[in-house]
C-alpha cells in the first residue's frame, strides 16, 4: 500500500512535524525515574552535574555472558538471512513504494543502495537522509523527526504488516517521509551488513519508549553512525566489543526467529 503525496496536501501539509527529541543537552535533559537505564545523551548530563562516579554508578552494566548470547544472535540472524539469499544490492534508479509513501535506491558505494527521497514525492518538505545529526544544541533527523507512538507502526510496516490508513493519517507530511525512509535505509543496511533488519526493528522498538532519546538510537544500533558500517565485522574479528545498550537491543528482539526462521 502507498499514497500520492501530491493528492494528500491539504491541511497535513500545513501541519508541521513536532520532533520527539529535539530538546537542548542540558541538563533539563537527563532527568532521571527510578531505575531506568541511562543513554548516553543522559549520562554526559550527569557527569557534568554529579561527576564521572556518580554517573557511572547509574548505569547498569551487562555481563560477558549476555554480551556472548547478543554476539550469538546477531550471527545467527546474518547465516539466517544468507540462507535466504540476502538483500540484493540496487543494480539501477528504483522507486519503492512504502505504507507512508515512497523511496528511492540507486546504486552506491560497496554495492549497498543509495536511499532517497524528493519534494516532488513529499511536497512542502525538507527531508533528511540521517538517522541522527546535532545542529548546535538540538537533535534533529529521521529518528527524531517520529514520536514515540508512530514507532510500532514503523515496525509492523518493515516486517511487512499491513497499517490502517488512520494510522497513517496520524502522521504529518515530514513524518511520512522519513518513515518511508528508514523502511529504505533498513534495506540498504541489510546489504552491507545480513541479519541488520532485525537488529534495527529492536533498535526501533526502543525508540517507542518517550524517555529513550534520539540519539540513543546510534548506540542501540551502531551500525548507524558515520562510518559504522563496519562495525559488524569489527566485532566478529574481535576488534571492538558490543556496548551495554547495543547488548540489550539484540537480546530484547523477539526470539522466535531464531529457533523457527520466522521474520519476526
Amino acid at each position: 500500500m502507498g499514497f500520492d503525496r501530491k493528492k494528500e496536501r491539504g491541511e497535513r501539509e500545513e501541519k508541521a512535524p513536532s520532533p520527539r527529541t529535539s530538546a537542548p543537552q542540558s541538563t533539563d535533559a537527563a532527568l532521571l525515574s527510578g531505575n531506568r537505564q541511562v543513554g548516553q545523551p543522559s549520562l554526559l548530563a550527569v557527569q557534568r552535574t554529579a561527576g564521572n562516579a556518580v554517573a557511572a554508578a547509574r548505569v547498569q552494566r551487562v555481563t560477558e555472558e549476555e554480551r556472548k548470547k547478543a554476539d550469538a544472535r546477531r550471527e545467527r540472524w546474518a547465516k539466517r538471512d544468507l540462507k535466504r539469499g540476502g538483500t540484493q544490492p540496487a543494480t539501477s534508479f528504483t522507486t519503492h513504494q512504502t505504507p507512508f509513501g515512497p523511496y528511492n535506491e540507486r546504486p552506491g558505494r560497496g554495492g549497498a543502495p543509495y536511499i532517497s527521497s524528493n519534494k516532488d514525492q513529499y511536497p512542502g518538505t525538507q527531508g533528511d537522509d540521517r538517522y541522527v545529526r546535532e545542529e548546535g544544541n538540538e537533535f534533529t533527523g529521521l529518528i527524531p523527526t517520529l514520536d514515540a507512538d508512530h514507532f510500532p507502526h514503523l515496525v509492523e510496516a518493515l516486517k511487512g504488516g499491513q497499517l490502517s490508513e488512520e494510522d497513517i493519517d496520524k502522521l504529518s507530511d515530514e513524518q511520512c517521509r522519513a518513515a518511508a525512509m528508514l523502511i529504505g535505509i533498513a534495506s540498504a543496511e541489510a546489504v552491507r551488513e545480513p541479519g541488520a533488519i532485525k537488529h534495527i526493528r529492536s533498535a526501533l522498538r526502543r525508540q517507542a519508549n518517550p524517555e529513550h532519546e534520539a540519539p540513543e538510537f546510534l548506540n542501540d544500533f551502531p551500525q548507524a553512525r558515520i562510518g559504522g558500517a563496519q562495525h559488524e565485522k569489527r566485532v566478529r574479528a574481535g576488534k571492538a566489543r558490543r556496548s551495554t545498550p547495543e547488548v540489550e537491543t539484540i537480546l530484547e528482539a523477539s526470539s522466535s526467529s531464531d529457533e523457527s526462521m520466522s521474520s519476526s
